[in-house]
């Protein structure tokens, strides 16, 4: 896909991912338009794209109730139809420090999955045959962690499991797509502190573009870590929970810090 003049939504642009992928787009000739809370954030981002009337934004809370009508409206009045949708917005907070956290886990739910679902909802009459809509996932997707909590994990277990039923669903006309990664430096995942294997900002960008060029459904950066966890759900559940119980002592222990991007 030639992303010359194209049209790009993204959730979360005011930071991390967002923010790199928007000034990287921009850079490619889109006209992007960023959704995130932080109005002084977006306001700073405009200033520093190369072509600063190319970047529309919305500074809104994406868990509230109305959020997506009004946004909706925003783009209705400048008649702003997305070829691309990028839904990278996600928050960590560990819903197992001090027990169980219910409302942490709440929370996790409806800002990375449910006002997806919204968005993915209100944002269909304006989408066009071939559009595509990228749902930026994580490893937690795909096991439990005694020290990650609940929250974030099932969260993004339930955005991935969404977007193949959407893409099995609309496939002929929306292509729906799943970008996971790993460990990120910008903080993007709750793995956050650094690791031999945590992916730089750069290379998360790319990992998206390529993600918009090409076919590919489901992206996994770096697939070794996507390879290890999918190779040990094969084994016998007593050496598969004794994986886990090493991963979370020896690596999730380091690397946890909550995010909110």
């Amino acid at each position: 896909m030639d992303l010359h003049n194209k049209k790009v939504l993204i959730t979360g642009s005011s930071r991390g991912i967002g923010r790199a992928l928007t000034i990287k787009l921009v850079g490619e000739g889109c006209e992007v338009w960023g959704i995130a809370r932080r109005e002084k954030l977006l306001k700073n981002l405009k200033s520093e794209v190369n072509s600063p009337k190319n970047y529309l934004y919305s500074a809104i809370d994406i868990s509230q109730k109305d959020s997506w009508d009004q946004i909706v409206k925003s783009l209705r009045r400048k008649k702003y139809h997305p070829d691309i949708v990028i839904f990278n917005a996600a928050i960590f907070e560990n819903d197992f420090i001090n027990g169980l956290d219910f409302e942490k886990t709440r929370k996790m739910i409806e800002i990375n999955y449910l006002s997806v679902i919204k968005g993915i909802q209100a944002l269909f009459p304006l989408l066009k045959t071939n559009s595509q809509v990228i749902a930026i996932s994580s490893s937690s997707a795909l096991k439990g962690s005694g020290e990650e909590g609940i929250g974030y994990a099932a969260s993004k277990a339930a955005l991935s499991i969404a977007f193949e039923s959407l893409y099995l669903k609309y496939r002929n006309k929306i292509h729906f797509k799943t970008v996971f990664f790993g460990p990120v430096k910008t903080g993007m995942s709750p793995f956050s502190r650094h690791t031999i294997l945590s992916l730089s900002e750069e290379d998360a960008v790319r990992a998206v573009i390529k993600s918009i060029e090409r076919g590919d459904v489901i992206s996994y950066y770096p697939l070794i870590i996507f390879y290890a966890y999918k190779l040990a759900k094969l084994l016998p559940s007593s050496y598969y929970f004794k994986f886990l119980t090493f991963i979370d002592e020896k690596i999730h222990q380091r690397l946890i810090v909550e995010s909110d991007d």
